[in-house]
């Protein structure tokens, strides 16, 4: 098996051929295996001769199966053999294939992006706090404070990050397919939406890119900071954030593995902020 890798700031793309005697072998596998389940009149099933059985199989399908046998392993296989740690599941491409040809295919993924945090907790003393203001309108008690979104902003302009391209994509893609969501929940199109809002598609996309790429960054720069400056959840912090869900169907899905991880996530990333905005009150 032929391998080749590309990286572009964190994205990865491999162009990935397995050879024609594996492909054939396959393929002649997978064919045997489906004329067994063929029918035809007045031949029992499995029994059918290879000339009639063969005009009721589909070489789309047959290839559709061959390519979920041979195309995961041959992933795997790449990504173990070039020391390549995905965070995303692959984007699949067949580039070439035909009968008894070698199998080209190319998989695009990401590595979690390398980051440069700088001297970032001298940069966060430079910050100057907001007056916090109340509901009635009046500044509260206490003075400036720095808040979440400063010490954010701060970072992104101090840290050094670039974010894979693949995840800003994919992340453009989720927000959109929101936005379709909620406008056809409204009785509306996209298009009524963007036009109620003055803006074009290109513009809409551009706006999601923005937004995508800075909130990735504001993900992955808490996460090195949380793992750098080693924020650790007691079970006792996790227990109490369960008993303050407001029902018991909440608390028993919270209490599952799955919940127990979502809720130690987001009591990490508090730490951690709280931390950021702790370190850059010490002037």
């Amino acid at each position: 098996m032929k391998i080749e890798v590309k990286r572009n700031f964190g994205e990865v793309t491999l162009t990935i051929t397995i050879p024609a005697q594996k492909v054939t072998e396959t393929f002649t596998k997978i064919k045997k295996e489906a004329l067994r389940e063929v029918s035809a009149p007045g031949f029992r099933k499995g029994k059918v001769p290879t000339r009639i059985g063969e005009k009721q199989l589909s070489e789309d399908s047959l290839a559709e199966v061959l390519f979920n046998k041979l195309i995961p392993p041959a992933y795997t296989t790449a990504i173990e053999k070039e020391d390549i740690k995905p965070i995303i599941p692959p984007q699949l491409k067949i580039l070439s294939y035909r009968k008894d040809t070698d199998l080209v295919f190319e998989a695009k993924t990401a590595e979690r992006p390398k980051i440069d945090l700088k001297d970032y907790k001298t940069s966060l003393k430079k910050l100057k706090g907001k007056l916090i203001y109340g509901p009635e309108g009046k500044p509260l008690k206490g003075g400036e404070k720095v808040t979440a979104g400063q010490v954010l902003e701060k970072l992104r302009e101090t840290v050094v990050l670039t974010i894979p391209p693949i995840l800003i994509e994919q992340e453009v893609q989720r927000m959109l397919s929101s936005l379709i969501d909620q406008t056809q929940k409204l009785g509306i199109t996209v298009e009524q939406y963007l036009l109620s809002q003055g803006k074009t598609a290109e513009q809409l996309k551009k706006e999601y890119q923005e937004i995508a790429e800075r909130n990735l960054k504001d993900e992955f720069l808490v996460s090195e900071i949380t793992i750098r400056e080693k924020m650790e959840i007691t079970p006792q912090e996790v227990e109490e954030a369960i008993a303050a869900a407001p029902d018991e169907k909440t608390k028993e899905t919270f209490h599952q593995e799955a919940g127990r991880r979502y809720i130690e996530d987001i009591l990490r990333k508090r730490k951690t902020l709280e931390f950021l905005i702790k370190t850059s009150e010490e002037k």
